[in-house]
């Protein structure tokens, strides 16, 4: 009597399908599996495996997948396994602040593989910030041991226009165009690769929302620095608005204020919250103080005049953002910026405002928090900005054709 033998095993997975039109389909492909072989990669873009092997080649030619060695122990002759490889060129990353700004060297996989602030005067203009940030960065990758040519995109968090020339204005800058400053295109060139440009607080919030809170359908994430804005953040999606000006919170009007705001209007929550507007009460009321990190440094020391503005200023942030609550519904609102230094103080002053002003059903389940990314979330979402860009699969093919890729390690 004969036997016959067991069929053999199938180790093919099923893998997400995606188009096959090119290279950069097949390489997002590989990027969502973590690790896929050329079997499996065939039978998710629906492709032979020649049509595969023929993009897969482009991927490997340009750095951008690696074969992976198979494991041990495996029965017969285990296929090659393929993976991204995202160290095969670097991303520059920046978020502008009114006083400072952080840059970043980081992977295609987002990863900061090295970074610096720098002090930021607005009064010096935008040439001069461009020479200080080119400096840097080139000081970031020689250390590194990488040629500016490994560089395949830049990405830059900046605050909104209305921030940057009513804050410029406030200093008494009236030649620096801070609008339409030329930084981005000056670093295009010098570097030569495309340059993404969005406002600082989508990119922090993006960065926050993958990272921390990918399941959130509505994420908010509030600045809370010098200046004050906002963010909102719809299913991976930063709402930004027909101009470009959506989450304008800091200048929402606070009932009962008369103060002049740096934008040219009245009562603007930025003229009585932002930390701008606590240095100067607290100048006001004898306090030898230059920067809001002071006002948080008073807080910390319990000065009773420091706490008290601090509170006040969250009790307005928080009305503000209960319109917000109201509206949207939002599962998190995560914030960031230097008045997160006081934390318990502010956060109190929040709550009060918000939970007094929202509707029950909209705030039950919100959750009030400061951001886990800390000083490094701007410039993670700057970066991931960027690889959403670059890695769009016909922007990459075309890349691919173009040589940007190849020989850039």
């Amino acid at each position: 009597m004969t036997h016959s033998q067991p069929a053999p095993l199938t180790t093919t997975r099923v893998l997400p399908s995606a188009r096959a039109d090119g290279a950069g389909h097949l390489l997002g492909l590989i990027r969502s599996a973590q690790t896929a072989t050329v079997s499996e990669m065939a039978a998710g873009l629906g492709a032979s495996r020649s049509t595969v092997m023929v993009r897969l080649q482009a991927l490997v030619d340009a750095g951008l997948v690696v074969a992976k060695a198979p494991a041990n122990g495996a029965r017969g002759r285990p296929a090659t396994s393929y993976v991204f490889d995202p160290s095969s060129a670097a991303l520059l990353a920046a978020q502008l602040g009114m006083t400072g700004c952080r840059l970043a060297v980081t992977d295609l996989a987002g990863e900061i593989l090295g970074s610096r602030y720098i002090d930021v005067d607005l009064r010096l203009g935008p040439a001069r910030l461009t020479a200080d940030m080119i400096a840097a960065y080139d000081d970031i990758l020689g250390e590194l041991g990488r040629e500016p040519s490994a560089v395949v995109g830049i990405g830059l968090g900046m605050p909104s226009s209305i921030e940057m020339l009513s804050y410029s204005r406030s200093l008494g800058v009236t030649g620096a165009d801070w609008d339409d400053s030329g930084i981005i295109d000056e670093l295009s060139r010098r570097y030569d690769a495309p340059a993404f440009v969005d406002l600082d607080v989508n990119l922090l919030a993006l960065a926050e929302r993958r990272t921390t809170w990918p399941d959130v359908e509505v994420f908010v994430c509030v600045k809370l620095g010098t200046l004050i804005d906002a963010a909102i953040v719809v299913n991976d999606t930063p709402i930004r608005g027909v101009g470009n000006a959506a989450g304008a919170l800091g200048h929402l009007k606070v009932a009962g204020s008369v103060e002049p705001c740096t934008c040219g209007g009245i009562g603007c929550l930025d003229a009585v919250a932002g930390g701008g507007a606590l240095v100067k009460q607290l100048q006001a009321a004898g306090f030898d103080i230059t920067h809001v990190s002071d006002v948080i440094r008073l807080v910390n020391v319990g000065q009773p005049e420091a706490l008290l503005a601090v509170r006040e200023a969250g009790r307005r942030i928080g009305e503000a953002l209960s319109t917000i609550v109201n509206l949207l519904n939002p599962a998190v609102i995560s914030t960031w910026g230097y008045l997160t230094g006081a934390e318990s103080v502010l956060f109190a002053g929040i709550r009060e405002g918000l939970y007094q002003s929202a509707l029950p059903r909209s705030s039950e389940d919100l959750q009030l928090i400061v951001t886990a990314l800390g000083e490094s979330a701007g410039v993670r979402g700057a970066a991931m900005r960027v690889i959403d860009e670059v890695l769009e699969p016909s922007t990459l093919d075309r890349s691919l054709e173009s040589g940007r890729f190849p020989s850039r390690r």
